[in-house]
């Protein structure tokens, strides 16, 4: 193993030499009247700018999902200015890189409060198919995430939506019209990028039966990347992945409103947690995670293809889910990127776009990585990367210049009619929380 994954083995082992480094940084601290915010205090970047909506292109099958209306907005609590802007120079506002060990049960009631600042990097959906799968065939897995590894890693809680299971095994659903399966190299990707967790959420995880599907969580176990929203049963699909970190403990909850038939798991069927029809057990899921975690993260596999609004059902669904606990609402599946809302002191991204996927126009070639610092109390602290998927093989990469004004101009526009103003920082954008 490699990455993050692997450095946790050793992680007991540097314990004494970190806890001296802290004792010398707190000392200048005290010297030169340095405050340290939180293990995040590097963020001091982050920004925005957008526009609207878009076309189809990439392929990729959708099912009709179940909605309410939506209820009135907050709008964003009280925002600290960040003073003078970054460089273009691409930096991580996380730090040391995080010691987190995963857990795929259900919480048990947890013994401490939130020890200090939760960050969190996360992407969109992730495929392994297609032409993204030629270029593991050709490059390993790897050679996926080579770019934006350094965002992802140090990160306490790192996560992406799985978009296909990674298998060998299975035969491809014939009901469906766009069927995936990664191949199994895309996992030493995810290892190598520092991913801890992983939504299985989707309408894709069975595309190949549930052979295939069984083959992938066996796979993320034995690579210890963590799992939610799919498995043996419904019980299984249904369960957080709890993840021990520095900050607290995390449950990670996905669910999906895009339900192709057959596909939702039942007492004694493999498949996925729907998020409809029954929106009472989704938020009593969440409140009871709630109740025995530090942090919840909520992930949603929602929302109308390649449209960059976010409609009133999302919006409905991602309050509720605060309401009921969640500290984050991370969401995919229109393969544009949709806007961010702060709602309650809370963060809700709609849509991260895709993230590892080939595409057909360029509007679905765009995508950001989400680096947030959740403090114990108060509105969060974020910056956003823009990426752009390469058009021949889907793999990710940074931008700036140009590239990032437009991705950033479209993400700030579609946040900005949610209530959310971010601030340009060079080539990212940031928003800064409670001081």
């Amino acid at each position: 193993m490699s990455g993050k994954h692997s450095r946790k083995r050793s992680r007991t082992s540097q314990l004494a030499l970190v806890a001296i480094a802290v004792v010398a940084l707190l000392a200048v601290a005290a010297a030169g009247g340095l405050y340290l915010h939180g293990r995040s205090q590097a963020s001091a970047e982050k920004a925005a700018g957008a526009t609207g909506s878009t076309t189809p292109a990439s392929g990729v099958d959708s099912q009709t999902t179940q909605s309410s209306s939506s209820g009135a907005v907050s709008s964003p609590g009280a925002v600290s200015s960040l003073g003078a802007s970054s460089s273009t120079a691409s930096t991580s506002p996380f730090g040391a890189s995080a010691s987190t060990t995963t857990s795929l049960h259900s919480p048990t009631t947890s013994t401490t409060a939130r020890r200090g600042y939760l960050t969190v990097a996360a992407g969109g959906d992730v495929l392994g198919d297609r032409q993204v799968g030629d270029f593991i065939d050709k490059k390993g897995g790897a050679a996926v995430f080579a770019g934006v590894r350094p965002y992802l890693e140090k990160a306490d809680v790192a996560f992406v939506n799985l978009e296909c299971p990674v298998s060998t095994k299975g035969t491809a659903v014939k009901t469906k019209k766009y069927t995936f399966r990664g191949r199994p190299q895309l996992v030493d990707g995810l290892i190598s990028a520092g991913i801890d967790v992983v939504s299985l959420a989707n309408n894709h995880s069975l595309d190949y039966g549930t052979a295939a599907l069984l083959d992938t969580v066996s796979r993320l176990d034995k690579a210890g990347v963590a799992h939610a929203g799919a498995g043996a049963n419904a019980k299984a699909a249904q369960a957080p992945a709890i993840l021990d970190t520095p900050a607290g403990t995390v449950a990670v909850l996905a669910f999906t409103d895009i339900i192709p038939g057959g596909f939702a798991a039942g007492p004694k069927t493999a498949g996925v947690n729907p998020a409809s029809p029954d929106r009472a057990r989704v938020l009593a899921s969440i409140k009871a995670a709630a109740a025995k975690a530090d942090y919840v993260i909520v992930s949603f596999h929602w929302g109308i293809e390649y449209t960059g609004n976010a409609d009133q059902d999302q919006r409905k669904l991602a309050h509720e889910a605060i309401d009921a606990g969640a500290d984050l609402v991370l969401g995919h599946h229109p393969h544009v990127i949709q806007g961010m809302e702060l709602y309650h002191n809370k963060l809700v991204a709609y849509s991260m776009g895709d993230f590892v996927f080939d595409h057909y126009s360029r509007v679905t070639g765009e995508a950001y990585i989400l680096q947030l610092s959740l403090p114990p109390q108060g509105a969060p602290s974020f910056e956003v990367v823009p990426v752009y998927l390469n058009e021949s093989t889907g793999v990710p990469e940074p931008v700036t210049g140009k590239a990032a004004d437009t991705i950033l101009a479209r993400l700030s526009k579609l946040s900005a009619s949610l209530g959310l103003q971010l601030t340009r920082a060079g080539d990212h954008a940031v928003f800064s929380g409670s001081p």
